[in-house]
């Protein structure tokens, strides 16, 4: 669905959109995939168990290489069930791999006991050149609050300032910005906000309708400015 010339929104299956999508048509992709908590306590819509995890997230970030001009973004977050997944991933994209950048919580949900607190998630960001920013002096470390502004169906929403980080700092105006895991649409709102192209796809068909309208309604909130 094309929200307007910039903004494009399609429910699906990912990887079947994917393969439809020619080569080195997006200039940066910019994702985020689920955690594999097992628990099912973040996604109301959406059931967060993968039995191979690993080949799945190989599976997008190849497509994601071969549809992205530029660089990809790949947030991933580490937990008791896919950690193991997670490290060989990143071994498995070494070659690929040309930074890795933190993003700190300054008030993430304190582990339980004398157990380590999960403080930070990882992005992984994947592509045949260096990475350079906009900026000067730009750290490979973000700190911010949790997303405390969340939806009881979607409680793992990122924070809009992350996205805005790395889409202002490492994209440029009217580059074409793809989701391929866009939820809510948090990497539209960013494009939006930043003047970029966005195309997002959504599995779950109820986060696709909120993401139409969350997307709607930050449009209608930008022109009243």
């Amino acid at each position: 669905m094309k929200i307007t010339d910039k903004i494009e929104l399609h429910n699906g299956d990912n990887l079947k959109f994917m393969i439809e999508i020619k080569d080195n048509h997006f200039d940066y992709s910019f994702t985020s995939p689920p955690y594999n908590r097992k628990r099912n306590d973040k996604y109301k819509e959406f059931n967060d168990v993968n039995d191979d995890y690993l080949k799945m997230n190989i599976d997008v970030i190849q497509q994601l290489l071969r549809i992205t001009k530029k660089h990809v973004f790949y947030n991933i977050q580490t937990n008791y069930y896919n950690r193991k997944d997670v490290y060989n991933l990143i071994g498995y994209f070494s070659d690929k791999i040309v930074d890795i950048h933190i993003w700190e919580k300054s008030n993430p949900m304190p582990a339980s006991g004398k157990n380590i607190t999960n403080a930070v998630e990882y992005f992984l960001i994947l592509g045949s050149e260096s990475l350079k920013s906009n900026t000067t002096y730009t750290k490979n470390i973000i700190t911010t609050s949790v997303n405390s502004n969340m939806p009881k169906n979607h409680k793992a929403i990122m924070k809009t300032d992350v996205a805005e980080h790395f889409i202002g700092n490492f994209t440029k105006e009217n580059d074409l910005i793809f989701d391929c895991f866009s939820g809510l649409n948090t990497t539209g709102i960013a494009c939006i906000n930043l003047n970029r192209r966005y195309c997002g796809v959504e599995l779950s068909n109820e986060y696709y309708l909120q993401g139409i309208q969350r997307v709607k309604n930050n449009i209608a909130q930008t022109k009243l400015f």
